[in-house]
Order: C-alpha cells, then structure tokens, then sequence
C-alpha cells in the first residue's frame, strides 16, 4: 500500500522519477525542450514554483514549492506526466508506459536542506560525466542561477535567497 502524500500550501517537495528499465526518457533536444515547455505550462496552469530542475537522458528532478491548498503537486506531476508521455509515444509511434513508476516525492521541510538539494540537482550532470561544470547542462536551471542565461521557469531571486541563510556553525 503506498504511503499517503502530504501536499499543503507553501510545502516543498523534491520530485524525481526515471525511465521503465531505466531506459531514456529524453531522445534528442527537442524532447527535452517539450518537457520544459510542458513543465512551464503546468507550473503556470498548477501555480507552482520550480525551484531547481534537472533533467537527464533516463530521469529527472524536481524542487517544487506547492503554493496553494488547492492546486496540489500531485495533480501537477500527473499532468505535466500524462502529457508528456502522450506526445513521445505519439511522435515515435510507442504505447505504454515510459517511467519506471509513480514519481518519488520527499518533503524538504528544513530550509538550511534547500541549498543541499539545489546543488544535488544541478551536480547530476558531473556526477554522471556528461559535462564538467554545471553550467555546461542545458537542461537544468543552473545556467540561470549563475546569470548565464535568462529562464523563465525558476524564481531566482527566490532560490538564491536560499544560499544566502546563515547555516549553523556558520
């Protein structure tokens, strides 16, 4: 039996799913483009705040702020989900599935977390060695955060307000 969700008004999820098998769930630039379109949209439509974003070749991560009671992360998740999913069976003439299962969703309730799961997100490209600097990813926000390019997805004025709370022992 899955555990039940706790989705409220101003909570902090951070959400990640991947690929059936561990397969691709990006196929080439215009996928990802979609999906950032896509997670746009449904961030407009769902009034969420995506925080940090990251999407790689078999999964992606998510820091969202669910901002009202009534607009829930799940429905923007399954959404944004749903139609994604549609337009890639569509356009390579699949059926099915294309993520392993229901997206992970963990509460970030301590502030002083927000910072370590930013970084976290943004560092899975190194990590994986695609690229050597976060900011040679293009499909995560950190090339936003570091005023190298202007997104419109994240609230930077609101994430880098996270790098500036004073950390115990600090």
């Amino acid at each position: 039996m899955d555990k039940p969700r706790e989705y409220y008004k101003n909570t902090y999820h951070h959400l990640y799913n991947r690929g059936a098998n561990k397969d691709a769930i990006f196929f080439d630039k215009e996928s990802y483009l979609y999906f950032l379109k896509r997670l746009k949209h449904y961030k407009n439509e769902f009034q969420i705040d995506v925080l940090a974003y990251c999407l790689m070749p078999n999964h992606f991560h998510l820091f969202v702020k669910q901002k009202t009671e009534d607009l829930l992360i799940s429905k923007f998740i399954s959404a944004l989900l749903n139609s994604y999913v549609k337009s890639i069976n569509k356009k390579f003439n699949k059926s099915g599935t294309l993520f392993q299962s229901k997206t992970k969703s963990k509460p970030i309730t301590d502030e002083h977390y927000f910072v370590c799961i930013i970084k976290y997100i943004l560092e899975n490209p190194v990590k994986a060695k695609l690229v050597k600097s976060i900011s040679d990813w293009e499909y995560s926000n950190a090339k936003d955060l570091l005023n190298l390019r202007n997104g419109n997805i994240t609230d930077i004025i609101e994430v880098k307000s996270f790098f500036s709370i004073r950390r115990p022992n600090d």
